[in-house]
């Protein structure tokens, strides 16, 4: 089901129906505080022997990234894993059923803010929240925290485009000899509204239509978009995530990436349940997240939300580039209006 519909479908049900009050137990680990937090978190977590996950990542980089987890912990880590729409639906379905079963998700911030909205989420009170990158990327209420940040990056494949011809503007992009030769991904709504939002709406607007004009393949899935600009199907693929193309090039692939003003960021989040079935579990988790997990994202080229690590986009804050962030909040609350404009100018005129 497509964001759209499942924010309808919450909208449309009384609030009261989807509130639910914290457990004592996930309300205790929430409240640790002081030096020995990781240690009383990691002896509750050992007892309660295991968590439930549910996550968007990649299910390569789940395996790698639980087992890391049990290798540090004991602590076993199942998972579930699914679209950032899959995960919103699975989520309200079993709260409206009154079945409990996560403990932990992580996936898009827009979706886990849905999820905080109905009062389904517990702020941890992690003292590793300070270290984020982007502060500002932080809800005011603390139910979740960012723990990747996916750089929305422009991928080309180095047989068909030669340096000289990559482009250094969007205006570049109408040229004639990207006609037919631009793809773009089909669920990027937020990306495609932080542009047209940061050109101005008319002037962005008219921009894409323009591109349009000149015929775009639209394809589906980030990484399914990546492995068509190698295999030299989409010379240019406009709004992959820089990890996917990182990977390209890992395995020595024909594929450069590059970002045009705004860079456009998504952060993905984790967050708690507030009837997480494994408290201890749970919290420990978080924290991880937060911690050693960000030097894991590192080992899978992802971008870590932590400051502590040399990534592209803390280069890009670092130099003072222009740096769009998704903000969560104003992606739900404005969903509906960018769907129906990404469709009109961009989807529905694909070329296949």
């Amino acid at each position: 089901m497509p964001l759209r519909l499942l924010v309808l479908f919450v909208l449309a049900i009384a609030p009261a129906s989807f509130a639910v009050e914290p457990t004592p137990g996930i309300l205790a680990v929430a409240s640790y505080q002081g030096a020995d937090r990781t240690e009383r978190l990691i002896g509750a977590a050992k007892k309660e022997g295991e968590l439930m996950l549910y996550s968007s990542l990649t299910q390569d980089d789940q395996l790698k990234l639980v087992a890391d987890f049990k290798r540090r912990y004991g602590v076993t880590v199942k998972f579930w894993r699914g679209s950032q729409a899959h995960i919103l639906q699975r989520v309200l379905s079993e709260t409206r059923g009154g079945r409990f079963e996560f403990d932990v998700l992580e996936t898009n911030a827009p979706q886990i803010e849905v999820l905080a909205r109905e009062k389904l989420l517990q702020k941890m009170n992690s003292p590793f929240t300070e270290q984020e990158l982007l502060p500002e990327v932080m809800p005011a209420h603390g139910e979740w925290a960012p723990d990747r940040l996916n750089l929305l990056v422009y991928a080309y494949n180095t047989h068909l485009v030669k340096p000289a011809d990559v482009p250094k503007s969007w205006q570049d992009l109408l040229d004639p000899k990207w006609k037919r030769r631009i793809g773009m991904e089909s669920t990027n709504v937020e990306w495609f509204a932080a542009l047209v939002e940061s050109m101005g709406e008319k002037p962005g607007l008219d921009l894409f239509r323009r591109l349009g004009d000149n015929g775009v393949a639209v394809r589906t899935g980030h990484n399914h978009s990546a492995v068509l600009v190698a295999a030299g199907e989409i010379p240019l693929m406009l709004g992959i995530y820089s990890h996917d193309a990182e990977r390209m090039k890992a395995k020595a692939a024909p594929v450069n990436w590059f970002v045009l003003p705004p860079a456009v960021v998504l952060p993905s989040a984790v967050a708690v349940s507030r009837r997480a079935p494994h408290p201890g579990a749970a919290a420990l988790f978080y924290d991880y997240m937060l911690t050693d997990g960000q030097r894991f994202y590192t080992e899978v080229h992802r971008v870590p939300a932590n400051k502590n690590y040399d990534t592209a986009v803390r280069r890009l804050v670092r130099d003072r580039q222009a740096l769009k962030v998704v903000n969560a909040q104003e992606a739900i609350d404005d969903y509906d209006k960018w769907l129906e404009l990404y469709k009109r100018i961009i989807v529905d005129r694909s070329q296949h």
